[in-house]
């Protein structure tokens, strides 16, 4: 099982099988999921920024403000990768695409930091 996988603008992915967050690229961030237990996966999508939580080790999405929240309390934040926006088609594509991941578990509840979508 993978522990995430991002989701780019121009179509690709990377995920934990080829490396590090750090080394996944910093830029065309559309979506990021991963598995939770309590929720089957989460589908991270939305934010101005991403970011590998080391103390929590997953990923979290932020405005600029959340993120300096973070960063001036001297959080464990790792991997600081910036979203992007898309064209409709080119957004909803791609949230579908990891919303129904065979990768990654069924998605069985929305998460309180996930931001509302509607994925067919």
């Amino acid at each position: 099982m993978f522990d995430w996988r991002i989701y780019y603008d121009d179509g690709s992915t990377f995920d934990s099988s080829m490396g590090t967050p750090e080394d996944a690229p910093s830029h065309g961030i559309l979506v990021i999921v991963f598995p939770d237990e309590d929720h089957g996966r989460l589908v991270m999508q939305g934010w101005d920024w991403y970011f590998y939580h080391g103390k929590e080790k997953n990923w979290w999405g932020a405005d600029v403000h959340g993120l300096l929240d973070q960063l001036l309390h001297n959080l464990p934040v790792r991997a600081l990768k910036q979203g992007r926006n898309s064209p409709s088609n080119v957004w909803r594509e791609t949230l579908v695409r990891a919303t129904n991941d065979p990768d990654f578990p069924p998605k069985s509840a929305i998460h309180r930091r996930e931001r509302p979508f509607q994925a067919t």
